[in-house]
């Protein structure tokens, strides 16, 4: 509980980019399925991925605003900073990914070839 609280500083680091792989995969796994049933879900498995990312970007921002809690060091301060900013970043990023397979899902429909 303390480390939610707290926040975790590579939460968005990790999250970001498995939750955009594992969203790649299901699009992937799922698109000759779509493609016979006319049925399109590839969109909301990327919206629930987002949602996995933006809750390690939370984790992560809470961390950064957090820093010096609990850490006596400098050091360790400044490098839990380092890498809760560079989480917040790359799971932003991954985010941003990951609307745009949303739009791609909802504008094709997994027969185009």
């Amino acid at each position: 509980m303390r480390a939610i609280s707290n926040g975790v500083s590579w939460a968005g680091f990790a999250s970001g980019p498995i939750a955009w792989a594992v969203s790649l995969q299901v699009d992937y796994a799922i698109a000759d399925l779509q493609c016979h049933s006319g049925f399109r879900p590839t969109a909301l498995f990327s919206l629930l991925a987002t949602g996995a990312a933006l809750a390690g970007i939370a984790l992560s921002w809470r961390a950064l605003r957090d820093v010096g809690f609990g850490i006596s060091p400098p050091l360790h301060a400044r490098t839990r900073r380092f890498l809760a900013g560079t989480s917040v970043g790359i799971g932003a990023l991954f985010a941003l990914a990951m609307l745009v397979q949303i739009a791609a899902g909802l504008i094709f429909s997994g027969c185009e070839l």
